[in-house]
């Protein structure tokens, strides 16, 4: 069975990895989990020399440690198509251009399961819109529901149950009377 495990973890866990011969994609650029160390949901890559050559060379850690493949998220598109140019890493690009190997998109992005998303996402349908349908309608069935309990339209006759006259009468003979034991 094909396999591979994916990391934002460093170089040396990529190493570890990829020595037992477990293919590994690392991930670069924005890590979300790391955002705060970094000045918060942005781009890297921005400057030549603080950002974009050390993104390069975080590229080729990762590729001499043994990942395969690399998820690149929030490039600059101009860095991230010469990286991948540069590097044997199958680049899957997340908001980085299509410069990359192959361009990658949640699947809650696609299909706009939220009302917002992230700068570099586009919805492509509007499944939020569907499920607060749903959850006005839900609302809406359940208050339904619990006022025609409580004004005795439900239950009616066609949504219960029903026993032949007679044969309710042999059942009633057969069980003792209110009182009795």
């Amino acid at each position: 069975m094909p396999y591979s495990v994916y990391t934002a973890r460093g170089p040396h866990i990529v190493e570890m990895l990829a020595r037992e011969q477990i293919p590994v994609m690392c991930h670069l650029g924005l890590v979300p989990r790391r955002s705060g160390w970094n000045g918060g949901l942005r781009a890297i890559g921005r400057t030549a020399d603080d950002e974009a050559h050390s993104l390069w060379q975080a590229f080729r850690r990762m590729e001499d440690a043994g990942a395969f493949s690399v998820e690149a998220e929030v490039i600059p598109a101009p860095v991230m198509r010469e990286i991948s140019r540069r590097t044997s890493l199958v680049t899957m690009s997340l908001g980085s251009g299509c410069g990359g190997d192959v361009i990658y998109l949640f699947q809650n992005d696609i299909c706009g399961e939220q009302p917002e998303r992230p700068r570099h996402a586009r919805a492509f349908g509007d499944i939020h819109s569907l499920q607060e349908k749903i959850r006005a309608e839900r609302r809406s069935a359940l208050g339904a529901f619990r006022d025609a309990v409580h004004n005795g339209k439900f239950p009616s006759e066609a949504e219960t149950a029903t026993i032949g006259d007679a044969d309710l009468e042999e059942f009633l003979e057969r069980i003792p009377v209110e009182g009795d034991t």
